[in-house]
């Protein structure tokens, strides 16, 4: 059985690591909070780092961990955060000011936003 301590551990080291390799976002259009921008940085490149090791399947599983991230640490119940993680995408969307952000990290695009 697994030490919980250890594993918890090992996922920070982990973590940590994939933060200082994985690539350098590129901005594209950005209209929120340095806080939540850095909180949306390390989202998406700990979930590229995931999917190319295999251990998320497809851009969908990154969409969903940056999502869902944002969702429980930002504002509760509300859960009016939307993400689209991919490569080749067009978006139209409406959005709250100071809450939308689109970057790249390597190849994959990332459009996150919040409405409601």
């Amino acid at each position: 059985m697994d030490n919980p301590r250890y594993t918890r551990s090992a996922g920070k080291a982990r973590k940590k690591q994939d933060l200082q390799t994985a690539p350098v976002p590129r901005r594209q259009y950005v209209d929120m909070e340095e806080k939540k921008l850095a909180y949306a940085f390390d989202l998406a490149r700990e979930g590229y780092m995931q999917r190319t090791r295999g251990e998320l399947e497809n851009w969908q599983d990154v969409a969903k961990k940056i999502k869902v991230g944002f969702d429980e640490h930002f504002e509760g119940s509300t859960k009016a955060w939307n993400c689209i993680v991919g490569n080749h995408f067009g978006s139209f969307v409406s959005f709250n000011t100071k809450d939308v952000a689109y970057f790249f990290i390597a190849e994959m695009g990332v459009m996150l936003w919040k409405h409601g």
